[in-house]
């Protein structure tokens, strides 16, 4: 900032100068892990929106994208394999796959 301008930084160029992780993988870890949370929460309400249909039309086209199938990509990306319901159940691997992979 020699020149007294201000410039939009690329996300690379502010990883290498703040020594901080991706903004895409901090907002995946995020989503992965309240995921998790999510599934093994005791409240009712939560657990009926991850897991019910909704009755009803859907609309024409092609469908939208579910936050449900960005947490599955996440896990698979990771070697989480296809239900990642079943591995969120346990915490403690959940946690650590959502940090360092599945293995």
């Amino acid at each position: 900032m020699l020149s007294g301008e201000w410039r939009i930084r690329k996300n690379d160029e502010l990883e290498t100068l703040f020594h901080k992780p991706s903004i895409l993988e901090t907002i995946k870890n995020g989503r992965l892990l309240w995921a998790g949370h999510a599934w093994r929460s005791q409240n009712p309400l939560i657990r009926m929106v991850l897991e019910e249909n909704p009755n009803g039309k859907r609309p024409l086209g092609r469908p939208r994208r579910r936050w449900e199938d960005g947490v599955r990509d996440d896990v698979k990306a990771l070697g989480g394999g296809e239900d990642w319901r079943l591995q969120a159940s346990n915490r403690e691997n959940w946690r650590q796959g959502c940090m360092s992979g599945w293995s």
